[in-house]
């Protein structure tokens, strides 16, 4: 038993101590790093097909809810939806197909951030994701600020009639 103690207490030191490096934000941070950190709204979320023309992410609609949170620790969370999802039934429990309805118009994921202001890339490193796929992998997003906005694209995820998606963030203020 009290070998058990120390080795415990030793084991807690090494993890928190490895999670604390691991999301240690850099001293001083570049002017683009410094603008991420806080809420963002999710203004629109499109793609953008091979021919050059733009619509609205076929899954979150035309009009989507959503909220990206960055924080200056180094963690980020992200959660959108189609505004025009269908209610369950039984608000308590869907069906199959509700379920699988309501994922459909949904994505959400979790971890932490880097920021590479030379590439003008932010990487989120996902913990968490409604897609089992994307956890454990990093998912490299170009950045563009333009007064309070903030617009992601990637190129993962995308059907083979399209070269681009893009989401543009607001800066987000509560509502209460």
């Amino acid at each position: 038993m009290r070998r058990t103690i120390p080795i415990a207490a030793g084991l807690l030191l090494v993890l928190t101590l490895g999670q604390t490096v691991r999301t240690a934000r850099p001293a001083n941070p570049g002017p683009d790093a410094q603008r991420f950190p806080g809420a963002w709204r999710v203004f629109s979320v499109t793609d953008t097909r091979l021919d050059g023309m733009v619509v609205p992410d076929l899954y979150l609609g035309a009009h989507p809810a959503g909220i990206f949170v960055y924080e200056a620790t180094g963690y980020m969370c992200y959660g959108s939806m189609n505004r025009d999802r269908a209610k369950w039934v039984d608000e308590s429990s869907g069906t199959p197909a509700e379920l699988a309805n309501a994922a459909e118009g949904y994505d959400s994921y979790c971890g932490t951030y880097d920021i590479d202001e030379g590439l003008k890339t932010v990487t989120h490193h996902v913990r968490v994701a409604l897609v089992p796929n994307d956890v454990g992998t990093d998912l490299v997003r170009t950045y563009e600020f333009s007064g309070n906005q903030l617009r992601l694209s990637g190129t993962n995820g995308l059907k083979p009639s399209f070269k681009l998606w893009t989401v543009t963030l607001e800066r987000a203020t509560p509502a209460r």
